[in-house]
């Protein structure tokens, strides 16, 4: 019953929560709590905080040892009294029976009384997380990255964005600078100038023939690939379609992903454009075909490639400890001077509908959005912080490319989360996922079809499925 409730009070308010207006460093929300009832967290005006419930015990789920070692380690620092009734969890972030919010639905009280979880993955189980306290609007609305924060939260306020899930642009410097490239970087982008654009970028693979002894050499071993560009998963193939400025849903019509679009078949040209130069070549001496251009993005780290883009969860730092390397990061080159831009998403808490202890969890996320608490997570993990630039939580991160890093995702194209018009309880995102768009990509690269008929195919699949599943019936 009372998960039913929960529900329903999500229904009633749908966009009808307005966020409290700034009051400060206090906050004050109607009545005063005394005595925590066990269904809905007690806020204190007095104490400016959440009560914490008589022996209430909290495990919060995240998706990495350290930090959860180093939270609780700093809970117990931090709260002397209460030191042992925090405990972490490696949960998962990500939708499995026993992980993300999917976890959550399924394992009710069993899971965790607070998670870690990818935005996304919160629309259609609202019901298994707690509308959050007017407390953490505020909040959110102030210091949030403000697409995630708004755009996912669509029957109520239920999460909390944390950390950048996404990609970015990344150039080794290490084997630039052997190879004596001109490293200036005119507009202070972190971007040099002599690979600023894919134009430059192609002629420079374009100086080295295909035959293997033709490569270019860094520690001895030729370097085949510039960019590894992935086809045969399109959400990192994402930015390659943005070559012209396209952009999924750029009208804010959900069923209307925009295929169609000239600028969509800018990005379809650019692929092409990239498959008839030597960026890309295999041992044979051959260009790669389109079978062999699967996900190859972890192998930059081990020094494989000049360019390529880094996801937030690779470990970026042992990389360049390990490997002896300097790895940069910046906004993705512009081809016909328009910036490319990856998907990205974020991950934020929420708190476990089922938990006995909602006051008790609503105290420790209070605590997690401090600027202490951000800064442990943020330099115990390979996370960076989906924060505004002047949030007050905006931690010193321990990493000097973390820094570069952030200020790149935040460039990136935000991964929609809404649902189709007619039909809540599928994603729009979905139509982009789910009509083979590899297929017709890897067609394009071997030269079996043109970008016209790549355009033609997909609008025709888009179309197909969108009629398929933008419907209750």
């Amino acid at each position: 019953m009372k998960k039913l409730a929960l529900f329903l009070t999500a229904f009633a308010l749908v966009f009808g929560l307005a966020a409290c207006a700034d009051r400060g460093d206090e906050r004050q929300y109607g009545d005063d709590c005394e005595e925590p009832d066990g269904e809905t967290p007690c806020w204190s005006n007095e104490l400016q905080d959440f009560i914490w419930e008589d022996g209430a015990e909290i495990t919060i789920g995240v998706d990495s040892d350290s930090m959860g070692a180093a939270l609780v380690e700093q809970w117990d620092r931090d709260f002397p009294e209460m030191e042992g009734q925090l405990t972490f969890t490696n949960y998962g972030s990500q939708n499995t029976e026993t992980s993300g919010m999917q976890g959550l639905e399924l394992a009710q009280d069993e899971a965790p009384d607070l998670a870690l979880v990818i935005d996304n993955e919160l629309i259609g189980r609202e019901g298994a997380v707690l509308p959050l306290h007017e407390y953490f609007i505020d909040i959110g609305e102030e210091n949030t990255h403000p697409d995630a924060f708004e755009q996912v939260n669509i029957l109520d306020y239920f999460l909390l964005p944390a950390f950048y899930d996404g990609m970015v642009f990344s150039w080794n410097r290490t084997m630039l600078e052997e190879w004596d490239v001109d490293l200036t970087d005119s507009n202070g982008d972190n971007l040099p100038d002599a690979f600023d654009s894919w134009e430059k970028i192609f002629a420079m693979a374009d100086e080295y023939g295909v035959a293997v002894d033709d490569r270019p050499e860094f520690r001895d071993e030729p370097i085949l690939e510039f960019f590894p560009v992935s086809l045969d998963e399109p959400w990192s193939a994402y930015s390659s379609l943005t070559a012209d400025g396209w952009q999924l849903f750029g009208g804010g019509n959900f069923d209307d992903p925009e295929f169609a679009d000239e600028s969509f078949l800018a990005g379809l040209e650019f692929i092409e454009a990239f498959s008839q130069t030597n960026m890309s070549i295999d041992e044979t001496g051959s260009i790669r075909a389109a079978d062999a251009m699967a996900w190859r993005w972890d192998d930059y780290l081990e020094g494989d490639y000049p360019f390529s883009l880094v996801g937030t969860w690779m470990d970026v730092e042992g990389a360049m400890e390990d490997n002896d390397l300097e790895f940069e990061f910046s906004v993705m080159p512009t081809y016909n001077d328009t910036q490319l831009r990856p998907l990205m998403k974020t991950k934020g808490f929420v708190i476990n509908g089922y938990t006995p202890y909602p006051s008790a969890a609503s105290h420790v996320l209070k605590w997690l959005y401090t600027n202490e608490t951000m800064g442990t997570m943020i330099n115990n993990s390979a996370y960076l912080p989906a924060l505004q630039e002047d949030s007050d939580f905006f931690p010193e991160m321990d990493a000097e490319f973390k820094q570069d890093f952030a200020v790149a995702m935040q460039h990136n194209q935000f991964e929609v989360a809404a649902t189709l018009p007619e039909n809540p309880s599928v994603r729009a995102m979905d139509v982009y996922y789910n009509i083979d768009l590899n297929e017709v990509l890897k067609d394009l690269w071997d030269g079996n079809i043109t970008p016209e008929d790549a355009q033609a195919d997909i609008v025709e699949a888009a179309d197909y499925w969108i009629e398929n599943n933008n419907t209750l019936d």
